[in-house]
């Protein structure tokens, strides 16, 4: 549930109400909420995520609310099934029901429309409805993944699963020895578009140059590491748990891995040089620019 309150409008974000006042609401619908709406109400009393709004509970301070969720379920339309309730609605009217079933309302959302009537559950539960139907925000800022140590003077951008001496690697030569900072940044549809990586802990500035070649990755993951402990045995250890990360990426002892884009493929590497002709930045790009 934590998750779905950090997605909500924060403007829309009000007190919480308390148990009481939830189960005079039950009371009053004649139903029990599911747990995660009690979770959710105890945190901020109704809300608005994308173009949905769920009702408020009337508490019991002086001002009675104009809308609440029980007099939205007074004025109940004929022909909705008496076992539905309403909890919410969206701007064009739509509303978003419970079904009631032996006095407990049930997770499943369903939505309703006063022209086409009752519609099959849109999504398994109010989470998942408010997961789907909130605008996503998107911003250009890179998310840090954290440090490495680079100490070979040498880099290898590479699938991590591919041995040494694959035609589809890249080693890089006069790198700069030190720590490594690792970013990742995403497309508007949360797809990683770049994994970089930077000596010191910002940003270099400078001019990309393009390699001459490209890697290759059929493990839809792709990393860059230090060459000596990418090459040692068992130095770096990599498993599946990279692609179920929220950054979909990680460092490792000597380096830095992440999802590729949209999965298998060659793709372009970029590097930075300092005054001294030194490696001191290096980018994978998965997702061409349109």
């Amino acid at each position: 549930m934590k998750k779905v309150i950090s997605m909500i409008n924060p403007s829309s974000k009000v007190d919480g109400v308390s148990i009481v006042e939830l189960k005079k609401t039950e009371k009053a619908l004649g139903a029990i909420f599911p747990d995660e709406y009690k979770e959710l109400y105890l945190e901020t009393n109704g809300a608005k995520f994308g173009d949905w709004t769920l009702y408020p509970i009337q508490t019991n301070e002086k001002t009675a609310l104009v809308i609440d969720i029980v007099k939205q379920n007074q004025n109940r339309p004929q022909n909705l099934p008496d076992d539905m309730v309403f909890i919410g609605e969206k701007l064009n009217g739509e509303k978003l029901c419970y079904r009631v079933r032996k006095r407990f309302m049930q997770e499943l959302i369903y939505t309703w429309n006063d022209k086409t009537g009752l519609n099959k559950y849109a999504s398994l539960s109010l989470g998942e409805f408010i997961d789907w139907h909130v605008p996503k925000v998107i911003t250009n800022k890179p998310s840090k993944l954290g440090t490495f140590m680079v100490e070979s003077e040498k880099l290898i951008v590479t699938d991590p699963y591919y041995k040494m001496d694959d035609e589809l690697q890249i080693i890089l030569l006069n790198v700069k020895n030190g720590s490594w900072s690792a970013f990742i940044s995403y497309t508007p549809d949360e797809v990683v578009k770049n994994l970089f990586v930077f000596y010191g802990d910002k940003k270099t500035s400078g001019k990309w140059h393009v390699c001459d070649k490209q890697i290759g990755v059929d493990s839809s993951q792709a990393g860059i590491f230090d060459f000596e402990k990418f090459s040692s045995d068992n130095a770096i250890q990599f498993d599946d748990e990279v692609g179920s990360l929220d950054l979909q990426g990680r460092v490792v002892l000597g380096g830095a891995v992440s999802m590729s884009g949209y999965g298998d493929g060659v793709y372009e590497v970029k590097i930075k040089y300092n005054i001294s002709k030194k490696v001191v930045g290096v980018m994978v790009n998965f997702v061409e620019e349109e």
